[in-house]
């Protein structure tokens, strides 16, 4: 008998919490109709049925910001149901901010940093501070963000050049993190911040990466285009003896085209081919070249003041005489003589300040169609004359 009233009683029991479920799952597909309706009204009345799904809140809240009434309750009730939530606090503190309450927006920012140590909490913060003018706050979270940061950080580097122009200060403020290093030194490049190329190139440099040379290579460009002596040290960096009079002359190896490598100048009808049997460089041309245009060019490194003879053995297939080919440094200029042998060939002038430039250039000679063929290039040498 015992039995039997407790088996009525537990189906009793059973029966009940399956009407509560049915009736709940109800009243929860009845809010969910009334939230995917999306109108104001609807998602108001969701939230009745369902107060603490933060979905619904959080539409109802952005449905208040369109309206331009105050959704900070609603998202005071979003920040206590997610304690692990950035975002409301975000939302909260900003909010503050545009009151006039520092206060209050600093202590929800730095609750969501404390909440969330991803980007956007770190970001906000530096950003509330860079506006307040605390500086030292600033330093201090631009680095956390940075430190936590992927992707495109240019607007990171943007505010820290807002706030200082600096770049000891700004560079003292990176974490020590390779792809910050790398991202600030093509971002200098990018914002043409010359000045403070070289110390970030030493800084991405000490990473010893190979991955980082063509950002090296730039950086030692970017030097050179402002005739910045720190291009030198750049080259070096780059894993280069420092460089004195002429690099790479017998073309051992393809030119770099960048730093006091050759740049072998590209342009229509123009045709570079590294040989290696004999090491040589070949500039072909098929007719369809400029009248004038560089054809291949070194910065130097030279000796103000001192005179140089620069020294070549160049031979030619099918280019006829004159040949529209000359070497150019320094104002001073020689002609190539069109050779089918090896044939050397020198050049003299004094050094410029600065980086002097060596090219070697071809002119449409007056009264001849364009040259068709080709001119190689071997044993390039730079020699200080005796005093």
């Amino acid at each position: 008998m015992r039995m039997y009233y407790s088996s009525r009683v537990f189906g009793a029991v059973a029966l009940v919490a399956l009407g509560a479920a049915v009736w709940f799952s109800i009243v929860l597909a009845r809010a969910d109709a009334y939230f995917r309706a999306a109108t104001p009204e609807a998602v108001a009345r969701a939230v009745q049925i369902s107060p603490r799904n933060t979905e619904y809140l959080t539409l109802r809240a952005l449905q208040l910001d369109y309206e331009g009434a105050d959704s900070s309750g609603i998202t005071r009730e979003i920040a206590a149901l997610t304690p692990y939530a950035s975002a409301p606090r975000i939302k909260l503190g900003l909010a503050a901010e545009m009151s006039g309450d520092a206060s209050a927006a600093e202590k929800y920012l730095l609750d969501a940093a404390r909440v969330d140590r991803q980007f956007e909490p770190r970001w906000t913060l530096a950003n509330f501070y860079f506006r307040a003018g605390r500086r030292g706050d600033f330093w201090t979270w631009i680095r956390a963000a940075l430190d936590v940061s992927y992707g495109d950080r240019a607007p990171a580097f943007d505010l820290c050049w807002r706030m200082s122009n600096d770049a000891a200060e700004i560079e003292r403020a990176l974490p020590d993190r390779h792809g910050v290093a790398s991202a600030y030194l093509a971002y200098l490049a990018q914002a043409k911040r010359t000045p403070a190329v070289l110390s970030a190139a030493r800084r991405l440099a000490t990473y010893r990466d190979r991955a980082d040379l063509p950002l090296l290579y730039a950086a030692c460009d970017q030097l050179l285009a402002a005739r910045d002596p720190g291009a030198i040290e750049v080259w070096t960096l780059a894993g280069h003896a420092a460089p004195k009079g002429l690099f790479n002359g017998d073309f051992e190896s393809a030119p770099l085209n960048h730093g006091f490598d050759w740049r072998a100048i590209e342009s229509p009808g123009v045709t570079h081919i590294q040989e290696t049997a004999p090491a040589a460089h070949r500039i072909a041309l098929d007719g369809r070249q400029p009248e004038y245009g560089v054809l291949l060019a070194q910065t130097l490194t030279l000796d103000a003041g001192k005179r140089y003879t620069l020294r070549w053995e160049a031979r030619t297939s099918g280019i006829k005489s004159p040949s529209g080919f000359e070497w150019r440094a320094a104002g001073q200029s020689a002609v190539l003589i069109p050779s089918a042998d090896w044939t050397a060939g020198e050049l003299r002038f004094p050094a410029p300040d600065g980086f002097p430039a060596l090219e070697l250039v071809y002119r449409r000679p007056l009264g001849e169609p364009r040259a068709e063929g080709s001119v190689e290039l071997r044993h390039v040498r730079l020699d200080g004359d005796k005093p």
